[in-house]
This record gives C-alpha cells, sequence and structure tokens, in this order.
C-alpha cells in the first residue's frame, strides 16, 4: 500500500468534517468557476488522479445559469420591500347650495306624494258630507202674470220704415257699363246668351298675342270682357256646374259649367271673378241668364275683366266670340 494515501480510518473523519462545514456554513457563494476537489476512494488513488481537477458544475451549466447551492444549506428568506403607503383622494366636499337643493327635491316630491294620494273626502267632516249630499231645493215666488195697461197723455210717435228697390242684374249692369261703346248684342229671351247681360267692351281675341315685351307671343284661349269690377257674369243656357275654384293663380276664381248644345257636350269657363262672388256650387243645375259671380281680377290678371272661354267635348278651346256669334241671340 502507498504510504502517502491516507487509510480508510483516516478518510471517514475528513468526510464528515467536509459535510459539517457544508451544513453550518451561513451562505455560501455561488460556485461559477470549476473547482478542483481531491477524489475520495476506498483503495489507494494515484498520485495523479488525486490532483486532477474535476468539474461537478458542468451538467449545470448546461442546463442552467445559476449557482447550486451546497448539499445541506438553508434557505435564506429575503423580506419584499414593503410597500409604498396608499393614500386615498380625500372626497370632495359638497357645497350647501347642492344639499339645500337635494333637500328641497326630497321635500317636493314628498309634497306631491302625499297631496295625490290623501282622498278629497278626508278632509271633510260627516257633517259637511251629508250636507253635499241632500238635495237642495229652492222656493220659487209668485209672479204675476203680466198685464197690458194703458198711459193716458201721451202723443203719437210716427214710425219710419226704410224703403228698398229692386234692381235687375240687367239694370245694375247698364249702370256700371254707361258710356262705354257696346261690341255684341243680348237678346235675353234665347236659350243661349252672351255672358254679360248688356253689351260691353272687348278687348284681347281668342288667338295668339303679345302680353309683354319680354312675354313673347301666347296662345289667348278665350275673350275679355270689360264691363268693370263686381259686374254680374251669368250662365250662357242652361247646364251642370263641373269645377269651382277659389284661387289666386292661373285663371283665378274660376267656373266651369257643361252644356248639351245640339247633343254635343259644351264647356263655359267664367274666370278672374271676385273672392266669395260664386254663386253656384258643384253639381248645381243652373239656368240661362243664372248668377254665376262677379267681375275680379283675381289670378294672372291686370285688371278687372271677364275671361271667357268655350270648349266643344269640354275640352278643345274655340273661338268663343264666333261660337257665341252662331248660336246666341
Amino acid at each position: 500500500m502507498d504510504q502517502t494515501s491516507p487509510s480508510p480510518s483516516r478518510r471517514a473523519p475528513l468526510v464528515d468534517q467536509a459535510r459539517a462545514k457544508a451544513v453550518i456554513a451561513p451562505e455560501p457563494a455561488p460556485v461559477t468557476e470549476p473547482v478542483a476537489i481531491p477524489l475520495l476512494a476506498a483503495g489507494p488513488v494515484a498520485p495523479a488522479a488525486r490532483t486532477a481537477p474535476v468539474d461537478l458544475l458542468a451538467p449545470a451549466r448546461l442546463s442552467a445559469p445559476r449557482a447550486i447551492p451546497p448539499i445541506g444549506a438553508r434557505p435564506v428568506f429575503v423580506p419584499a420591500p414593503p410597500a409604498a403607503p396608499t393614500r386615498l383622494k380625500p372626497r370632495p366636499r359638497r357645497s350647501p347650495a347642492r344639499a339645500l337643493l337635494s333637500f328641497f327635491t326630497i321635500a317636493a316630491v314628498f309634497a306631491i306624494t302625499m297631496v295625490t294620494t290623501i282622498p278629497a273626502v278626508s278632509l271633510l267632516t260627516p257633517a259637511d258630507i251629508a250636507s253635499a249630499s241632500a238635495p237642495h231645493f229652492r222656493s220659487m215666488e209668485r209672479v204675476e202674470p203680466q198685464q197690458l195697461g194703458l198711459i193716458s197723455g201721451g202723443a203719437d210717435v210716427a214710425i219710419e220704415r226704410d224703403e228698398y228697390t229692386v234692381t235687375s242684374l240687367r239694370e245694375k249692369l247698364k249702370a256700371i257699363t254707361a258710356g262705354r261703346a257696346a261690341q255684341f248684342f243680348n237678346d235675353p229671351s234665347w236659350a243661349i246668351q252672351w255672358p254679360i247681360a248688356v253689351g260691353v267692351p272687348m278687348t284681347d281675341q281668342f288667338g295668339p298675342r303679345v302680353l309683354c315685351d319680354t312675354c313673347g307671343v301666347t296662345m289667348h284661349r278665350g275673350v275679355d270682357f270689360l264691363p268693370g269690377r263686381g259686374a254680374p257674369i251669368q250662365a250662357i243656357t242652361a247646364g251642370t256646374v263641373r269645377y269651382v275654384e277659389e284661387s289666386d293663380n292661373g285663371l283665378g276664381v274660376h267656373v266651369i259649367i257643361d252644356h248639351q248644345v245640339d247633343g254635343r257636350l259644351v264647356s263655359s269657363v267664367y274666370c278672374h271673378m271676385e273672392f266669395g262672388s260664386v254663386a253656384v256650387a258643384v253639381g248645381e243645375q243652373v239656368h240661362v241668364g243664372q248668377l254665376v259671380g262677379t267681375t275680379g281680377d283675381t289670378g294672372f290678371a291686370f285688371g278687372p275683366h271677364l275671361h271667357f272661354e268655350i270648349r266643344e267635348g269640354g275640352t278643345q278651346n274655340v273661338d268663343p266670340v264666333a261660337w257665341l256669334q252662331t248660336h246666341a241671340g
């Protein structure tokens, strides 16, 4: 046996001392570099084997980059740093005005609730309820009947009555159109007459016309009579009122009456009459000479006049003067 190698009995105390030092060590520094640890064996060890460095931490380096504490070392608990104290945000103080408003709001809600839930009769006494429910009778005093008496010494008073006269539409029209040159004659005995009971001037005739310097040429679909404002307008013959319009656009206040003339439908149109002057209604049966309305300037008009049209078949405009000269008296 080699004299330089320790015996087995001496090797055991060395191992126990190494373990004891490892146990009582407070906190060994982590081993990060290879350490040469002497190899303890049961038999003799060659000098080269005793001095050869053994890297016991090589597997640990491959698995984790941290140091491995020795066997038997006690874990060291490091207390966490104390947390900073949390300061609570101070609660905002309510202003006196808001507190007073809340108080009055609650008081108002309470008052409304009390008023709407309490029965009305709860504030009355039983005597009040009985008197209100009892029937009321009112005595009627005797009234003497009315008597007629005579007063002596009075003077007779003359009674004055308003006088009135009856004026026909023809006479009224003559008064309005007095002094104007007549361009036609109307026979009141004919079944077909002119829309104005007496002869009056006529201006724009049927056909193309130039209404103004910038208007260009337009088609005038009727004839204009000038009897004056408020002159009565009559139905040219018996017929049925088909249309009535109270308007201030286009033809203004106008009426359309359908007639049967020689077995054919003929419509007469009376335009630009005064507001509120229409004397017929839709569906009404009219007779010749019946009042239709009065002359005005409603709609597109430059002055009071009667724009009169004749439409054969109810839609086709023809010259009304030529038609009246042929059919009217």
